[in-house]
């Protein structure tokens, strides 16, 4: 594969990787305050706290660049730095605007 193939997967792979990070986040947040998902999600919204739910759904970023790491696809893990680095300018974007 050329590299800009495996780059743009895996930033396809870190965009999806964060979208499962904030529903679970979102899940966790919601199971613990005893409340339901959409519940959880309108109020960080309406709070203005959309931000706090993107920067926690990139955690799971993490273990899947270690994870690319550990198999050889580093230009893989490249792509997934690139998704986690487009989602902290969001937040950052969300936070101050």
């Amino acid at each position: 594969m050329k590299i800009k193939q495996l780059v743009f997967k895996g930033f396809f792979i870190g965009v999806l990787t964060i979208l499962v990070g904030v529903v679970l986040c979102t899940l966790i947040i919601a199971q613990v305050k005893s409340a339901d998902f959409v519940n959880t999600f309108t109020s960080f919204r309406r709070e203005g706290n959309l931000w706090m739910l993107l920067a926690l759904g990139t955690l799971p970023n993490l273990g899947v660049f270690f994870l690319l790491l550990q198999k050889n696809k580093e230009y893989t893990a490249r792509g997934v730095v690139l998704a986690t680095l487009l989602a902290a300018f969001i937040a950052y974007a969300i936070y101050f605007l």
